[in-house]
């Protein structure tokens, strides 16, 4: 595709993306610039809101009735619109590089910014060989789904905590008579954090957990595969499609949740996540960088927080997703402010490039990254 190499060519493979707005059940708390007040966002016609920012985004919305295209990320260039999945097809190795162009068209990691006013739902995610050997039970996907938080420093919501796995010793049949008494009754059985500013957690797929209601930075496996343990939801009770796809019912569902890792002892302690400073990358006077979604927590997904008061020089071993958080300045001589989102190409990742800080405000870049291989 022509238009895609002189894109290339011109941005010298670092291509701006549109922000990507994708509706959901839940109301949202109007932090992401799209209302004035909480739930302003409704769109009574299909009775969903627009709580979240999908960044760099190759993976479609998988809830009931999504729009044609919903979830995919466009390129911000004039002209015929351009996905970032057409992107990719047209030139795999030219955007992911020859080891990960493998997964063309996709860009194997999906990125979110969630704005929930009210805790999402208690659920659980398949695991890959889930997915893999069921394909019965969950049609449409090809992967399962780990993910990871962080909290973004913006007013909390009502509810900022999470839930994130069982007590230790919590059975299947604990747990399957929990969510038979109600949604409540299933929360007591898990451990529950407060969601603290700049902190985040790791959610292994199969391991149950409830979002509170921070502004969420959310990596995870590029799908949308998810399973409930609640009927409810903001008062009111949801479909059997939105409750339990693929399942005839959210008993059936239960196999697999993975109890070994959801119910081991100090499940909250053992993927709370603290940023960890990369000292190899700092730069006195220009810099420093921390693992947010440190690569051994997984090999699926990793991400770095970077604050700039200069001119910070970065090199990376793969393509990766650049979301501007706060401040304004250059990427590689492109001018970048704050709310603005990038996937930095292979080639140009690999080689050395440079965030400048411009005004007196600290430029913080999010840089979340697919696997390496």
């Amino acid at each position: 595709m022509e238009t895609i190499d002189k894109l290339l060519e011109n941005t010298r493979g670092i291509l701006k993306l549109k922000p990507n707005y994708v509706t959901r059940y839940y109301m949202d708390h109007a932090r992401l610039g799209l209302s004035e007040e909480p739930g302003g966002t409704y769109n009574s016609e299909i009775n969903r809101w627009l709580p979240e920012r999908w960044i760099a985004s190759t993976a479609l919305a998988a809830h009931s009735n999504p729009a044609p295209g919903e979830g995919l990320s466009f390129l911000d260039v004039p002209g015929e619109p351009i996905t970032l999945t057409d992107a990719i097809a047209a030139r795999p190795e030219a955007i992911l590089g020859p080891v990960l162009a493998r997964y063309a068209p996709m860009f194997p990691v999906l990125n979110k910014i969630l704005d929930p006013h009210y805790p999402i739902v208690f659920h659980f995610h398949a695991r890959d060989e889930d997915v893999k050997n069921f394909p019965q039970h969950f049609r449409g996907h090809k992967l399962g789904k780990e993910e990871a938080y962080y909290f973004l420093p913006r007013p909390k919501g009502p509810v900022p905590y999470t839930h994130l796995g069982l007590h230790a010793g919590v059975t299947r049949d604990d747990l399957s008579r929990a969510v038979a008494k109600g949604g409540d009754h299933a929360l007591e059985l898990s451990p529950v954090a407060a969601q603290k500013f700049g902190e985040g957690m790791y959610v292994p797929s199969g391991v149950p957990h409830r979002p509170g209601t921070a502004l969420t930075l959310e990596i995870q496996q590029p799908s949308d595969v998810s399973l409930h343990l609640d009927w409810y939801f903001m008062g009111n009770k949801k479909t059997p499609e939105q409750t339990h796809p693929g399942f005839g019912s959210i008993e059936e569902s239960l196999r697999f949740v993975d109890f070994e890792r959801a119910a081991t002892p100090s499940v909250m302690e053992k993927n709370y996540l603290i940023p960890e400073l990369i000292e190899e990358t700092r730069q006195p006077g220009q810099g420093e960088e921390h693992w947010i979604f440190p690569p051994r927590m997984t090999p699926k997904f990793s991400g770095k927080r970077a604050r700039v008061t200069g001119t910070f020089e970065m090199r990376e071993p793969s393509p990766y997703a650049l979301l501007v958080w706060s401040g304004r300045g250059q990427l590689n001589g492109t001018p970048i402010k704050a709310g603005e989102e990038f996937l930095v190409t292979h080639p140009a990742a690999v080689i050395p490039h440079h965030l400048k800080s411009e005004g007196s405000e600290t430029l913080e870049v999010f840089k979340l990254f697919p696997p390496h291989k």
